[in-house]
């Protein structure tokens, strides 16, 4: 569990009140007076008193009436109110104080606390911001700090945390650069986010990492620029991502290394977005093609020295940033990549994991010879014509040495190029041909049943 920082409101109270005290003077000198007969005058006396408790009643009412006092007593109010539990009576007496005097300081502490007694956060940071706001008081801006980072830790305890819980740690830091408090979460919470249960979402993510970025040029600090090094990329997770983001993501990941330089992880994130981008320029001319229904152009394209290059490299179990698989999907619209022990690898999504794709193409890299020649082989799925993954339609294109029926009955082995294409109806049906020879002077449909193919261990 994350440490829940304890909120303790600072005694505050509101500075510049006045004191009121009555005046004195003491006569000091002494006169000499005509000694006069002593006797009292009832009539006399009787008006002086009446005039007296005039003026103590008038002087009475002019103070209870005085800014200041009604503050007080709406405070002292709302404080026998907190006692007795009865907050919402509190925040009454306190709402009172702070309309008379909008920079009571202590009004909007006491009814801060209400509302946190009452469970109602929102409106505590509320109270607690504006008061700040009207006061210029620091005391009230840690307070409304501390009820943010509590709420965050909370959050992150019981699993609800999300990127915008993290956006207001970072309101503070951009408020307060020097919170300690503030980036020390930041790092605690990067795990407890970043796991199995998160959904990555690349707009939010980037305008996160942005927010970091401002606050760090703004007020550039080396723990901040820690925590920005390691919010660079999302934990050891599996996430998708168009490719489109994925440019832009690389963007951000050069902006990110300029300001405060690249973790490793960085690093080999950006590796995977630049090899995604090389891949694709191999494959953009055979995509254009294939776009317009020239499957035949694949023919080319199987025995092309750049897509045999990057054949070998799987063929060979080279180190590459793409996933090294047997059949290896290129795609032009989403990319999904993993993460393991810090490392970063991708692939392009196949036809079943984006089946709104424009088109999917298949580089083989399994190894299969005839007679010691490896096969050239690749696959294409166009863009489905109806909404779903079926029906389905795959060309697989082989480049190979094989046996063909030249004239009427000669057995003839030679290179040559056989297309097989499969139409998948549903998950269990399949209407499937394969011609050999294709394109070429001896092209026939094959007997499906009598196929045979040797492969090598």
């Amino acid at each position: 569990m994350l440490r829940i920082i304890v909120l303790r409101f600072k005694k505050l109270s509101s500075t510049g009140s006045k004191t009121y005290r009555r005046r004195h003077s003491n006569n000091t000198g002494s006169r000499r007076r005509k000694k006069k007969s002593f006797h009292i005058d009832l009539f006399r006396l009787g008006v002086i008193a009446a005039t007296t408790v005039v003026f103590l009643g008038a002087g009475i009412a002019v103070y209870n009436h005085l800014p200041s006092v009604k503050v007080d007593k709406a405070i002292a109010a709302g404080d026998r109110y907190t006692e007795n539990a009865d907050y919402e009576a509190a925040i009454d007496s306190y709402s009172e104080a702070i309309e008379i005097d909008s920079h009571s300081v202590t009004a909007y502490s006491n009814m801060a606390g209400a509302y946190l007694s009452i469970d109602d956060i929102e409106a505590a940071k509320k109270t607690l911001y504006a008061g700040w706001q009207n006061t210029d008081n620091e005391g009230l801006l840690d307070n409304y700090h501390a009820v943010i980072m509590n709420e965050a830790v909370a959050s992150l305890n019981d699993g609800t945390a999300d990127l915008d819980t993290l956006r207001s740690v970072v309101g503070i830091l951009s408020e307060n650069p020097d919170s300690s408090d503030a980036t020390g979460l930041l790092n605690s919470a990067y795990e407890r986010l970043f796991d199995e249960n998160f959904v990555f979402d690349y707009a939010s993510y980037k305008s996160f990492v942005k927010e970091l970025l401002n606050v760090y040029k703004t007020a550039p600090g080396d723990e901040l620029a820690g925590v920005i090094r390691r919010y660079s990329t999302p934990g050891e997770i599996s996430f998708t991502i168009s490719t489109e983001d994925a440019a832009d993501y690389n963007d951000l990941l050069k902006e990110i290394d300029s300001a405060v330089g690249a973790s490793d992880s960085a690093s080999s994130m950006m590796a995977c977005f630049d090899n995604s981008v090389e891949v694709l320029g191999i494959f953009s001319g055979i995509f254009e093609q294939l776009d317009v229904g020239n499957v035949d152009e694949l023919r080319g394209f199987v025995v092309s020295d750049e897509y045999l290059t990057l054949r070998d490299i799987f063929l060979n179990g080279e180190e590459t940033p793409q996933e090294n698989t047997t059949y290896v999907p290129i795609s032009r619209e989403q990319m999904i990549l993993n993460c393991s022990e810090g490392k970063w690898t991708y692939r392009f999504a196949d036809f079943e994991e984006y089946p709104e794709t424009a088109g999917v193409i298949t580089l083989w890299a399994n190894f299969f010879e005839d007679n010691g020649i490896q096969r050239n082989s690749i696959s294409y799925e166009p863009a489905s014509t109806e909404a779903g993954l079926y029906p389905h339609t795959k060309y697989s294109v082989t480049y190979l040495k094989s046996y063909i029926t030249s004239g009427r009955s000669t057995r003839v082995e030679k290179m040559n190029y056989r297309l097989d294409t499969t139409i998948s109806l549903s998950e269990d049906e399949e209407i499937q041909t394969i011609i050999g020879d294709w394109g070429g002077p001896d092209e026939w449909e094959m007997d499906i049943d009598t196929i045979e193919s040797r492969i090598k261990p």
